[in-house]
């Protein structure tokens, strides 16, 4: 038995979080502050009205949106299957279609979306998977995604700034390019200067441990854990890498679909609201805008997204008609997969506790 398969089969997964009545207060106070944010910003502008207006209810719009919803999610659970497969592991796409909805639900009741990657981890390792390959499974989904915005944001950015011009002040720009320059420098190293990596945290532990904070026990156990997870990590991103090719392919492809079809909501409700906006335009605010709610640390962005969403489409769409805009997309994108994601949650604690003995 190698030394790999020997550490899975040690492995124990942790249990099911048992904290739900606190995640589902962080999910109550995401719905919270972002009305809150909605109502604020609609008395700024002042001709914002949030009634539904009966263009959004025509046949085309609906038709548009029924197709958008399933794609949205489908494309979502696709990309990272396909990674999940392209590493070697055999998977259900249905069981990676819960991770979904669980997901979103935890991304959005947690800052900075970290909850959503953490419990896809733990998910992924009650199949099999190492913590260190389910990690970069996760890591590889989400950087498609991110290069797709690090690589469109900045170009949108530049070549239209005058239709970003609240996110001109320099502080805001250098934060957000800080923080994402910082995500893919942690990236680099674990993937490409592994051993660098390994001497920095033993340091960082060493210092800790001669603080007093972590004991010799404590030390010697979780560094010995965290360099096997690196190696475990790094390995999950070769096997992707050297994965069959169509599966590789696919996975890119899958989130280059999934970002389209995220970026076509807008697209759909703002031709419903019968503005000639070319989709180029607003598939340029959408790529700005994700990117940065992507390193912004309220959970799910709140206040960011709502508030750079309605600055920005307010260029292009009537006052009377950006708050209603903007509770359609946040519905449709978000607030309709929490909902779902806290029922798929609650199932599969449910499952947990009756597979549990006594």
């Amino acid at each position: 038995m190698s030394a790999r398969q020997k550490h899975l089969s040690r492995m124990k997964s942790p249990d099911l979080p048992v904290r739900m009545p606190l995640y589902l207060a962080m999910a109550g106070i995401f719905f919270v502050l972002s009305i809150l944010t909605i109502y604020l910003l609609q008395r700024y502008f002042l001709e914002s009205r949030i009634l539904l207006d009966s263009r959004l209810l025509s046949p085309g719009v609906l038709t548009g949106l029924v197709l958008l919803l399933p794609l949205y999610y489908l494309t979502d659970g696709l990309r990272l299957y396909l990674v999940v497969r392209a590493m070697g592991y055999i998977v259900s796409f249905r069981f990676i279609m819960r991770l979904v909805f669980v997901n979103i639900f935890f991304s959005n009741a947690t800052p900075m979306a970290t909850g959503g990657g953490f419990i896809q981890i733990y998910f992924l390792t009650r199949n099999g998977i190492s913590i260190g390959e389910a990690t970069a499974a996760t890591s590889i989904r989400t950087l498609f995604a991110a290069l797709s915005m690090l690589t469109l944001a900045p170009v949108f950015f530049f070549l239209e700034p005058n239709l970003f011009d609240p996110f001109r002040d320099g502080r805001v720009y250098v934060y957000f390019v800080g923080v994402a320059g910082l995500y893919l420098t942690l990236v680099f190293l674990v993937l490409f200067r592994v051993r660098l990596f390994k001497a920095l945290l033993y340091r960082l532990m060493r210092f800790f441990h001669r603080s007093g904070i972590l004991s010799r026990r404590c030390f010697r156990r979780v560094f010995l854990r965290l360099s096997r997870e690196m190696g475990f990590f790094s390995e999950g991103f070769r096997r992707f890498v050297k994965g069959p090719p169509l599966c590789v392919l696919g996975a890119f492809l899958s989130t280059c679909l999934f970002l389209l079809s995220l970026f076509s909501f807008s697209v759909v409700l703002i031709k419903g609201l019968q503005y000639e906006v070319p989709a180029v335009t607003i598939f340029a605010i959408q790529s700005v805008v994700t990117f940065f709610m992507y390193f912004t640390p309220t959970p799910g962005a709140v206040g960011f997204a709502e508030s750079s969403y309605m600055l920005l489409f307010s260029k292009l769409v009537g006052q009377h008609d950006i708050t209603l805009l903007t509770i359609s997309w946040r519905f449709l994108t978000i607030y309709i997969g929490v909902l779902i994601g806290i029922l798929v949650a609650y199932r599969e604690m449910f499952r947990a506790c009756m597979r549990r003995p006594g």
